[in-house]
């Protein structure tokens, strides 16, 4: 495994590029805002689908609260009747 080249040694980096360097393009100028504007997007749609699930959940807390109330009323219904005298 030592024999394996991992890299380019420091004096390879360190010497001057003979290739001319040119100047960047609109496409790799582009590509980090491209990449930040999809960035600035994933957050957003994840934020949307947060707010989403929270209102649902609020929604089915509401259906809930709802439903046990009902379900209160029907219990103290049946208790009134069971408690008022019907052989008087």
């Amino acid at each position: 495994m030592q024999d394996q080249a991992v890299g380019q040694s420091f004096s390879e980096t360190n010497e001057p590029d003979s290739t001319p360097v040119l100047a960047e393009g609109p496409r790799e100028q582009e590509d980090p805002i491209v990449r930040l504007d999809r960035a600035l997007q994933r957050i957003s749609f994840a934020l949307d689908k947060k707010k989403q699930s929270q209102e649902r959940q609020g929604l089915e807390v509401q259906e809930l609260a709802a439903n046990v109330d009902a379900l209160i009323s029907r219990v103290r219904d049946a208790l009134a009747q069971t408690d008022t005298p019907e052989d008087k």
